[in-house]
């Protein structure tokens, strides 16, 4: 075959695949579709076919030979983009599928070229499930330190003044303290002793300390002198007090203390009950001779200074005399005509009750669980009070124990009206008080 039909031959096929790959892929309605730019010059020659290739090789040999220039214009005039129309639009966004697969695939190849050194880039970087990306900031996925512990709540500070030394009636309190149930309530509660046996209820209607410890007579005469007072809880809730007289007085009635020494320790004692007793069978102060001996009972009565005494130790008062010797009788304020009384209570300053009202409430709950914890548990409850009180580790007071357990008040926070109510008339009825206390001004619950 002739070399110039061979070269016609091969241009007439380079012209038809040149043309069958154009209709195959048309530029322009395809960036109208898509709304991208034009492809550029680099992108167009990157685009070609290998039928190009061999075209371009045809009309290099076509050239050096000088025949069909017509085959090579018509080469040259492929339908594609206009050059002017490539300036006009973007020349940087690849626009057929199969340009973007190219780019991408020139992208990943060079990414893939050298991953060691990825990896030094990213090497302290944070890695794992919490990292989108290693070129951003990402959060931890775990907590790389416990979080900061929950303080409890600051603990409620009060004080409470005793009315006397510890004893097995404040049983209560030393439970509640020892089991850590003032703790548990949020509460943290300094006891003491009082340094007179008047001074406790005094202490708190001048503000100087939260609660104090009294019996219900004092009550009376206090909050009838206008002291602002108020009862909040009952911790023993039968009388304490009785009027102990030795053996060898020949006491045994109120009638019977004519002439006689009658000590008392507090001004209650004194001012209320002795006078009480007395008015009950038509006497006065004036036909006994009465003495103050203050916290000095036992010395007073063991060295026969005084006849009698009316003191709030019915129970412990009689053995520890007769461990020194001294033979007594118990008359019962009660069998003297005296009206059955609270023979402890806790009492607040009532103008200050609305603002510790919440820590007195939480209080009287600690002290009704351990009140109930002593009477399931009264033998492992005077082991524990001891324990903490050694110098209530007494023959008297282990055996005063059991009368004192039984009086204890079962339900702190309860209040008995008309038990307030009997003794106001009764005090009013014997001139001990200049007026009637309604029982609500006396005598609340703090719940």
């Amino acid at each position: 075959m002739p070399m110039a039909l061979r070269r016609r031959i091969l241009v007439c096929g380079a012209l038809s695949l040149v043309l069958i790959v154009g209709s195959a892929y048309p530029t322009q309605p395809l960036y109208a579709q898509q709304g991208a730019g034009a492809p550029t010059i680099e992108e167009s020659s990157v685009d070609a076919s290998p039928s190009s290739a061999d075209e371009s090789a045809a009309n290099e040999e076509q050239a050096s030979s000088g025949d069909d220039t017509s085959a090579t214009d018509d080469i040259e005039a492929t339908p594609d983009t206009p050059v002017e129309e490539v300036d006009k639009q973007d020349s940087t966004i690849a626009t057929t599928p199969r340009q973007r697969a190219i780019k991408q695939s020139s992208q990943t190849t060079s990414s893939n070229e050298d991953p060691a050194s990825i990896e030094e880039a990213y090497q302290n970087h944070p890695r794992g499930p919490g990292v989108d990306t290693p070129t951003l900031p990402a959060a931890p996925s775990v907590v790389m330190t416990p979080p900061d512990p929950v303080l409890p709540p600051p603990l409620t500070q009060l004080e409470l003044v005793l009315d006397w030394h510890p004893s097995p009636r404040h049983a209560a309190l030393l439970i509640a303290d020892a089991l850590g149930l003032f703790a548990q309530h949020g509460l943290d509660v300094t006891m003491r002793p009082p340094a007179d046996p008047d001074i406790p209820a005094k202490l708190v209607a001048a503000s100087r300390v939260e609660l104090a410890l009294t019996d219900q007579v004092t009550l009376h005469q206090l909050v009838d002198e206008g002291k602002p007072l108020v009862r909040v809880a009952t911790l023993v809730e039968l009388p304490l007090t009785a009027l102990v007289a030795r053996e060898e007085s020949g006491i045994d009635s109120a009638l019977s203390l004519i002439d006689q020494r009658v000590g008392y320790s507090d001004q209650a004692g004194h001012d209320i009950i002795l006078r009480a007793i007395l008015d009950e069978e038509h006497l006065n102060l004036s036909h006994v001779d009465a003495r103050d001996v203050h916290f000095s009972i036992i010395s007073a009565m063991s060295e026969g200074r005084i006849d009698a005494i009316v003191a709030g130790a019915r129970f412990s008062l009689p053995r520890q005399l007769a461990d020194l010797g001294v033979a007594t009788h118990v008359l019962p304020l009660e069998e003297l005509g005296f009206p059955i009384h609270d023979g402890l209570v806790m009492v607040a300053n009532v103008n200050h009750l609305a603002s510790q009202r919440s820590a007195i409430n939480r209080l009287v709950a600690a002290v009704q669980e351990a009140t109930q914890w002593i009477v399931a548990h009264p033998d492992e409850a005077w082991q524990i009070m001891v324990k903490q009180q050694p110098t209530m580790d007494s023959a008297a007071n282990a055996e005063a124990w059991p009368d004192i357990r039984r009086r204890l008040a079962l339900r702190p926070g309860a209040v008995d009206v008309a038990r307030y109510r009997r003794l106001e008339h009764y005090l009013w009825e014997h001139g001990l008080v200049d007026s009637l206390t309604p029982p609500e001004k006396l005598a609340r619950d703090p719940g």
